[in-house]
């Protein structure tokens, strides 16, 4: 794996260091090794794999990478479905299936897999609200620490796939497709003419207690409120655009981080008489959006990660 051409290509660097030291304790089979290796390079060697097109895959595709994960499924619980699947034993879909549908319905669990003699750790976490019932289930090497990024597996679908009605975050149809493309429409005529443009990203307190305590449709109120409420220390040409119930990303064209620092300084919001606590995060940028996931990190400083996994 030559760390320059990167087996990886212009995706990300990622240290598989873990990886050789599994291989050098004799802690891991190299079969497994080179089956692991050779699934993901012909994925990623694939220019019309679903990685290079569609965000859900990217992001799925590289968190079951980073995790070592033998075998990932992401199952309709309610239709015995896979709508997901990573990995270099695709064929154990029904059998892991069948293992965790019968196991005890908890949130989340690990059970022993055994397959070809090998002894596996399975784990799993189900995903659901309302109607809705799904479960990730992961094969991995027994004792391998990987719950932090089965959460993130999780985390991701939620966020960034199921419908608006599922996640508790509700998120306003798929983000990357619409907001890339309204952002670009936004922005880049700007751009174009070495305008900067600068984001505001803002992170609220979770509207969750007020949805179950007073309904779905004083939420949405709230929601509105706080829209006009935050407009009230933007410009005419400030636009914001509601990514869920807990973000809104204010794009400010020809303006620079400096001048929205200083217009949210000291600034609160409320919304129903409820003063809403918040994080702010600002970047401006200089050239044309065509790629929104390479910028979402600056963008956002991954604030929602950070506090979902803390």
């Amino acid at each position: 794996m030559d760390k320059k051409a990167g087996l990886y290509l212009d995706f990300h660097t990622i240290d598989l260091a873990h990886l050789k030291t599994l291989v050098a304790e004799k802690k891991i089979d190299t079969a497994l090794v080179e089956a692991l290796i050779a699934y993901w390079k012909k994925r990623l060697d694939d220019k019309k794999d679903a990685i290079y097109s569609r965000y859900i895959e990217y992001y799925l595709f590289f968190e079951s990478l980073k995790a070592l994960f033998f075998a990932v499924f992401i199952f309709d619980m309610k239709t015995a479905g896979t709508r997901h699947s990573y990995g270099i034993f695709p064929a154990l879909a029904p059998a892991i299936f069948s293992t965790v549908a019968g196991g005890e319905k908890n949130t989340a669990g690990l059970m022993d897999f055994d397959y070809n003699g090998q002894q596996y750790a399975l784990h799993y976490l189900h995903s659901g609200y309302h109607e809705q019932d799904y479960t990730i289930a992961a094969l991995a090497l027994k004792e391998m620490p990987i719950g932090d990024n089965l959460m993130r597996l999780k985390y991701v679908f939620e966020r960034y796939y199921l419908p608006s009605s599922f996640s508790r975050d509700n998120r306003i149809g798929l983000l990357f497709p619409e907001a890339q493309n309204l952002i670009a429409e936004m922005v880049n005529p700007a751009l174009a003419q070495k305008q900067p443009v600068t984001f505001s990203y803002l992170y609220f307190e979770s509207l969750t207690k007020y949805v179950s305590q007073a309904g779905e449709s004083f939420a949405r109120e709230l929601l509105e409120e706080l829209k006009r409420d935050v407009h009230r220390i933007l410009k005419d040409t400030d636009r914001s655009i509601i990514l869920s119930t807990r973000e809104i990303l204010i794009v400010s064209v020809n303006c620079e981080q400096e001048i929205m620092k200083k217009r949210f300084a000291g600034a609160y919001f409320h919304a129903k008489s409820l003063l809403l606590a918040f994080q702010i995060h600002f970047h401006t940028i200089s050239t044309p959006v065509t790629d929104l996931y390479a910028l979402w990190s600056d963008i956002t400083n991954d604030i929602a990660y950070k506090k979902k996994a803390g």
